[in-house]
């Protein structure tokens, strides 16, 4: 039983990250260019956060 207890909390935590991870809407230009730099992601320094958005 703790082994399915330990796949749950798993893939809880995993779910969480995502919703955390990606930026939307509700989130600033400055949050949005922090998620793409930290994933690697390349977006010119004068994008508008639509066009940052579309990059996720």
């Amino acid at each position: 039983m703790e082994k399915g207890v330990t796949v749950n909390a798993a893939a809880s935590k995993i779910a969480s990250e995502d919703a955390v991870a990606k930026p939307t809407e509700k989130n600033t230009v400055a949050e949005i260019k922090a998620y793409l730099s930290e994933n690697g992601i390349e977006f010119a320094s004068s994008a508008k956060k639509a066009d940052l958005l579309a990059l996720v």
